[in-house]
């Protein structure tokens, strides 16, 4: 066992062991809060960056980008080279519709995201459906809607799929609250989503951003005035022990500051937690932080 785990609950030292690392991590590595991913190259001063979602091997980034100028929503690419992300560019199915929280399915094959565009022709939409797209010859293929049992009339964002296919998504709409759901692969279309219960979401704050690990193991994610919490948004953890999800449990000061922390991402292995952080008094525009995650552990 780390002896920075000791201080924690049994949930989280399940999360230790999944990590499999030795050692602690150093006081330059845990900046409290963490540290801005790729300045000046993926987050920039001037615009609001959201989602960010890696390849494997982590040398590709996908993330969407809200702006004052056309494109207003889109998702970007940007690939590492000789240690530094180039700039990115919209990739071939965005650009026209608002799209945003991009996700590589595990195998690397699908990217789903959420957009505004159209369904089956007509006007673009007044809620956010769930969408993928997958891998061509020459890139990536026309975007395909998820269907009517996964999308409402309500907003669904951030979604996120196990290797099985079963897909965890949130669905609320911003007048009331979100609620945080899954939603499980039966040959080509989906089954019913099931809402991921009282562990994770609560009658009184919103449950959002779902990030779940390959195995549908570990799932974090992001919740908004929820009581005990640092700040406006905070993320937090639950796990799946035998196909019931443990209560969530903050992240701690390690990552969630006095302001907003939402959108989390967890590089393949579980070392590295990518997440947005917020200003919005005064509002500044949101970038990417991360963090070696053995420093949630300390």
């Amino acid at each position: 066992m780390h002896r920075f785990a000791k201080q924690w609950s049994m949930n989280l030292l399940l999360a230790v062991s999944l990590v499999t690392v030795s050692g602690s991590a150093g006081a330059q590595e845990c900046e409290p809060g963490g540290s801005l991913f790729a300045p000046d190259e993926i987050s920039l001063e001037e615009r609001s960056e959201y989602r960010l979602a890696l390849s494997a091997d982590g040398r590709t980034a996908y993330y969407h980008v809200d702006s004052d100028t056309p494109p207003f929503q889109a998702i970007y690419v940007t690939h590492l080279r000789n240690g530094r992300f180039g700039p990115g560019e919209v990739v071939s199915f965005s650009g026209t519709y608002k799209d945003s929280d991009p996700f590589i399915s595990p195998d690397g094959q699908s990217l789903f995201f959420s957009s505004t565009r159209p369904v089956n022709g007509g006007a673009e939409r007044e809620d956010t459906d769930l969408w993928v797209v997958h891998r061509v010859r020459d890139g990536w293929g026309a975007p395909e809607h998820l269907g009517p049992l996964v999308n409402t009339p309500k907003q669904e964002l951030y979604v996120s799929v196990t290797r099985d296919g079963t897909l965890y998504f949130a669905s609320g709409t911003f007048d009331t609250d979100f609620d945080m759901y899954r939603a499980r692969r039966q040959g080509n279309r989906y089954a019913a989503p099931e809402n991921l219960g009282p562990a994770v979401n609560s009658a009184d704050s919103w449950e959002y951003n779902p990030w779940v690990s390959p195995d549908g193991q570990v799932l974090v994610f992001a919740s908004l005035n929820r009581p005990g919490g640092y700040g406006l948004g905070d993320l937090y953890v639950s796990f799946n022990i035998a196909g019931t999800w443990t209560r969530a449990v903050n992240l701690g000061p390690s990552v969630n500051t006095e302001k907003d922390e939402f959108h989390p991402t967890l590089s393949r292995d579980l070392r590295h937690l990518y997440f947005v952080r917020q200003t919005w008094d005064p509002f500044t525009p949101s970038d990417f932080y991360h963090l070696d995650t053995r420093c949630l552990w300390r």
